[in-house]
């Protein structure tokens, strides 16, 4: 469409171009599926977006980090919700499955390592 357009010289608008790219390149599928990292507090809900985060998607699979295997099972028992939310936002159906995973320990946002305490020497 847009290369039709531009080999006629005839002006089209820079939304029209970019709406066209979005639906016919591998581009347009990223911009789509960067709605599950801009709006995943409301996608996970408040008690969960704060103890996971999306990873990746593929193939219509979100793979979502977790920080424990209690926060594992939380995010697998609302695993259907947050499925129905992405695809709400997305406006079509843009995950299908969720693949859960623990953080790596140096990943886990807003812990830090046990600060070891330093004993006095008895005097």
């Amino acid at each position: 469409m847009y290369g039709d357009t531009l080999r006629k010289n005839t002006p089209v608008d820079v939304g029209s171009i970019l709406e066209q790219l979005k639906q016919t390149t591998k581009l347009g599928e990223q911009l789509e599926q960067a709605v599950i990292w801009e709006r995943w507090p409301e996608i996970a809900g408040p008690r969960l977006y704060i103890h996971g985060r999306p990873h990746s998607i593929k193939d219509g699979c979100l793979r979502i980090e977790v920080e424990s295997s209690v926060w594992m099972n939380k995010f697998a028992y609302q695993r259907q919700h947050v499925i129905n939310r992405i695809n709400r936002c997305a406006r079509r159906r843009l995950v299908e499955d969720v693949f859960l995973v623990l953080m790596e320990e140096e990943d886990k946002a807003g812990e830090e390592a046990p600060k070891k305490r330093r004993r006095k020497k008895a005097e």
